[in-house]
Parts: C-alpha cells; structure tokens; sequence
C-alpha cells in the first residue's frame, strides 16, 4: 500500500481516468479519498446517480466522476466536448478486461479505460505486512469515531491478526476491529478479544498454544507427566482419525492428504488399533 501510495504522489490529476480495482473489502474508497485530496476543492460528481443535477452548480473544469456501477453506464459525460472534466475515477472489484470479456461493459467504455492510469489494491492475503499499520489505523479512526480514548494490540492479538485469511480484506478486518473495540473494556486488545477463545478463526498455533497453555498449568506440578509424548499420540492419532473418516478408508489418499508414506500410515493405524 505504501508503493501505491507513493505511485499516486507522482500522477497528474488533470483530464486524467483512473481506474482503481481489487477484491471485494479492499481500500479502494480510502485510495479515492486520497486522489481527491491532491485536488484543490474538487466538484464531485457520483455516476449515475448525480447526473441529473443541475450542471450550472459545478465549476466544469473542477469535476471529478466517480463511477462505481460500470454496467450499462452512458459513457457520453467521458466525451462531450463542452463538458470538460478535471478527472474520471472508476472503481470496480475487476480489472476492466475481464469485464468486457464478461459483456458487463460497453466497447466504448472498454476502449477509453485502455487510456486510464490503472491502480490494482492486492488482497491483504498477499501483503500481510499491511495488516498491523492497517489494524492500528482503523483503531485510530474507530477510536475518533466514538471519541474513546485508542486501544492497542496485544502481541498475542498481532499474530492472530497475521495468521487469519482475511477473505473479505480491510472491510473484514475493520468490522473484526470495531466489534473487539465496543465489546472490550481494557485498552489492550489480545486475540481472545478479537475472535474469541474457541472459535475457528485462530491458528492452529494459535489454538496449540491455548490448548496446551492450560494442559501445562495442570501438570505443573508433575514431576514426570511424560506430557511431551502424550500430547504428540493424542495429536497424531486424531489427525489419522480424521483423514480416514475424510477420504472414507482410503489409505492412499489419507496418506497423501497428510503427506506421509503408504506403509507409513498403515504401521501407525495399527500401532493406534485404527484398523
């Protein structure tokens, strides 16, 4: 995000279209925001919902389309001569190509988007070193929002942040934000906080590590437990359990699925009375 940050700083602004796209939840209204503010006061003009307005209340050199909705859209406001436009920004959750593949948009809009200074916002799934300055800038806004006092992550909180898929991208990860934050009283959150102390959305470190955490408080006091052994029997044979149940006895693909050896597996089930 930074690079595209800095790729905008060096773009003129002026009878330039811009096409902004990526996943569904990634920050393309944030990056729009951005863009307007290089301009001097902008007349921003949503597409199509705006059009009907009285133009006379724009200044036509100073007006910024904004189009979201690119499917059947009048692309007449792009080319009219006597309608000059400071800058065009279509934002969209496809690259223009694979929408006029698809027939969503016109030819005519097709070709003047070839001219367009394209911006691509990656998922968060391939920058994750986005995610922390990202989850610390949404604290920031939610905490101004409410006029609270800004909360902090924990380390623990962090690393669950890191290791989660985010599927639905920055949206995901504000709403993930917003709720830990109203339903928190502490001003440090940690990953419990986030996604709770049992649900599917921790790591298997994660989830290890909080399993494993109250198991090592009860044997504490255990000279010699033999825990390490305990708990790899435990884990290996509930692993074996649920990759022949999955693939319904078939050894083969069980062992592919786990990434061992035929012969491998079969010593081990019978070692574990699993056949």
């Amino acid at each position: 995000m930074r690079q595209i940050l800095e790729d905008i700083k060096k773009l003129s602004f002026e009878n330039e279209i811009f096409f902004l796209y990526g996943e569904k939840g990634t920050e393309k209204d944030y990056v729009v925001k951005i863009i307007l503010g290089y301009m001097n006061q902008p007349d921003v003009m949503a597409i199509p919902e705006d059009l009907n307005k009285k133009m006379s209340s724009f200044k036509q050199k100073n007006i910024v389309y904004i189009v979201k909705n690119l499917e059947n859209i009048d692309t007449a406001f792009l080319f009219n001569p006597e309608k000059c436009f400071k800058c065009a920004i279509f934002i969209s959750d496809c690259d223009y190509e694979q929408l006029y593949k698809n027939g969503i948009i016109t030819f005519e809009l097709y070709e003047a988007l070839l001219n367009s200074k394209k911006l691509y916002i990656p998922p968060l799934r391939e920058r994750k070193q986005d995610i922390i300055p990202l989850a610390n800038f949404f604290l920031q806004e939610i905490s101004e929002f409410l006029k609270l006092p800004k909360k902090e992550l924990s380390k623990d909180a962090q690393d669950a942040l890191l290791d989660y898929s985010w599927t639905e991208n920055a949206y995901q990860l504000k709403q993930c934000l917003a709720k830990a934050f109203l339903l928190t009283r502490h001003q440090r959150l940690t990953s419990k906080d986030l996604f709770g102390e049992y649900n599917d959305q921790f790591s298997i470190r994660n989830f290890l590590e909080l399993k494993l955490g109250n198991l090592l408080k009860e044997f504490a006091n255990i000279g010699n437990s033999n825990l390490y052994e305990t708990v790899i029997q435990e884990v290996e044979k509930a692993l074996f359990i649920l990759a022949i149940n999955e693939t319904g006895g078939n050894q083969v693909k069980a062992a592919k699925i786990l990434g061992i050896n035929r012969n491998t597996l079969n010593k081990k089930l019978k070692y574990y009375s699993l056949i």
